[in-house]
């Protein structure tokens, strides 16, 4: 079942995605933490959760670790989403010593069956948009208010910054399609369920370091029990000690020596 937020962003559990109602084509996927997250604010909206609630609900029942420190980063991640989608007042609360709160209006969105409009009706396109029954040309009014130009702002803003990230993304999966190719720079770690291990590191990792591995792996929602991944994983310090950043790289195989896809999990601490 999708639901709409505020009366603005879509959310459809199934596919992972919030939506501009008026704007297809602003959407943001989610984490699949993240999704079962909003999935259970919504379930309890303007309800205090508890800590422990969520994370049994949200990681524990579905097999995963939970922590506090993921469920801060996948509420930051909500929040983040909902920004970038124009909802500018702060929706998810954090209620000190308990958890969190969501507030917002939500309203399931049912299946309609479409039905067709009467001729005399005048079909209208989107705000300020008429097409005409007669030969006149079509009319184009103005935007209502200043909202529309600032929506339209934060279109363009949007849209720079999802080039950005795909130009990113699409340089780390090059990046590591190429090193898979190039055996003697990688090392491989462990087989965990269906997912070979590589360390991308000059260190030699211990049994502590796998673990770590494998740990983030389940926080990030990595399933390797269903399919047959290659998992890439590099540690660096770019600054100071102080700095850490850490990269995940799941990739899907097509065959030994191709991949269908890789999903880059990026962590600055």
């Amino acid at each position: 079942m999708k639901y709409i937020i505020n009366l603005n962003v879509i959310f459809d559990p199934d596919s992972r995605v919030l939506t501009l109602k008026n704007d297809i084509q602003q959407s943001i996927e989610l984490s699949k933490p993240a999704t079962r997250l909003l999935s259970e604010l919504i379930s309890n909206n303007r309800v205090n959760l508890e800590r422990d609630d969520i994370l049994k609900n949200v990681w524990e029942d579905y097999g995963f670790s939970p922590s506090n420190a993921s469920l801060n980063n996948h509420i930051s991640e909500l929040r983040k989403a909902f920004t970038n989608l124009g909802i500018s007042k702060d929706i998810i609360f954090t209620v000190p010593r308990v958890g969190f709160r969501m507030d917002a209006e939500i309203h399931p969105i049912q299946k309609a069956i479409a039905e067709p409009a009467p001729s005399h009706e005048i079909p209208t396109i989107n705000q300020g948009v008429k097409i005409s029954t007669n030969d006149a040309p079509a009319e184009i009014g103005e935007p209502k208010d200043r909202g529309s130009l600032y929506l339209s702002l934060k279109k363009h803003r949007m849209l720079s910054f999802v080039l950005a990230l795909l130009l990113l993304l699409t340089t780390l999966i090059g990046m590591t399609t190429l090193i898979h190719t190039k055996k003697e720079s990688i090392s491989f770690l462990v087989t965990h369920d269906k997912c070979s291990i590589y360390n991308l590191n000059d260190n030699k990792p211990d049994k502590d370091y796998t673990a770590k591995i494998i740990k983030e792996m389940t926080e990030e929602g990595i399933d390797c029990s269903r399919e047959d991944l290659d998992v890439f994983y590099a540690e660096a310090h770019p600054d100071n000690d102080r700095l850490r950043v850490r990269l995940l790289a799941a990739c899907s195989k097509i065959d030994a020596t191709r991949y269908k896809n890789c999903l880059n999990y990026k962590t600055v601490e």
